[in-house]
């Protein structure tokens, strides 16, 4: 099966400005250039002559959360050059905001080949938590502000904070989409006609440049990094709304 790697931010030493969102929270995801570019060596190293489409079958698919400006100052760019494809999902509230990718970037992006998918109107930590009405209009809202932009269909999104439940799966079937991404650590698939909806492996600062390839080779790995998550969220559900206030603190005493 197909590792999915979630990226969010990738960050040069030379930006202009910050990209995506800020906070202690926001920078365990920002990945440098350097960084970025040595993930995508070893990965073709190991998978000579692969394109990245977990819908063809190949060994691993590469997607960015958020739409931080660094999708089209970076990221596409740093694609081009081996002539790989994405799949990028926006939160529309910030689209054209500081920091945050421009309507004309987005048309871009698909010229170029990329998938353009829904990240939710507002990001809400908690999806999953909110009331039904909420979700669903997170999800079609978002929809119909990505396809006036880009003038065409868009049928995938990404869970914000990656956490998936019933409601969450119901209200994007509702809204018309026909996949969606989360942030379990998984390679198998879940078919909720005529909903798919696919783990993906995050990709972490801390994170050594030759993990992404040794995930995509290593089942081991893989289940490591499940077990992790799985252990996450039963802290996130046993601690309820004082899970994101307190990981934020502990963030900011890490960065002392």
């Amino acid at each position: 099966m197909t590792v999915i790697f979630l990226h969010h931010d990738i960050i040069a030493p030379e930006a202009r400005r910050p990209s995506g969102f800020q906070g202690p929270g926001t920078e365990i995801y920002k990945v440098s250039v350097d960084q970025f570019r040595e993930e995508l060596r070893l990965l073709a190293h190991a998978f000579p002559r692969v394109q990245p489409d977990w819908r063809a079958g190949a060994p691993f698919a590469l997607t960015f959360d958020d739409g931080g400006v660094s999708a089209t100052e970076v990221v596409a760019d740093i694609l081009a050059e081996r002539a790989w494809r994405a799949q990028f999902f926006i939160v529309t509230g910030f689209l054209g905001m500081p920091g945050f990718v421009s309507a004309s970037g987005l048309r871009a992006l698909k010229a170029a080949g990329h998938e353009i998918g829904t990240h939710t109107v507002t990001h809400p930590e908690q999806l999953h938590a909110k009331p039904y009405r909420r979700i669903r209009r997170e999800w079609s809202d978002s929809r119909a502000r990505l396809e006036d932009v880009l003038g065409a269909p868009v049928t995938s999104g990404s869970v914000p904070g990656g956490q998936c439940s019933r409601a969450v799966r119901a209200a994007a079937i509702e809204a018309g989409l026909e996949t969606l991404m989360t942030s379990e650590p998984t390679t198998r698939g879940a078919d909720c006609e005529p909903l798919t909806v696919r783990g993906r492996f995050a990709v972490r600062a801390q994170d050594c440049p030759r993990g992404p390839a040794l995930l995509a080779q290593k089942v081991l790995r893989q289940r490591l990094k499940a077990l992790r998550w799985r252990a996450l969220n039963v802290a996130k559900g046993a601690l309820g709304p004082v899970y994101p206030p307190l990981r934020e603190g502990l963030l900011r005493l890490r960065a002392l």
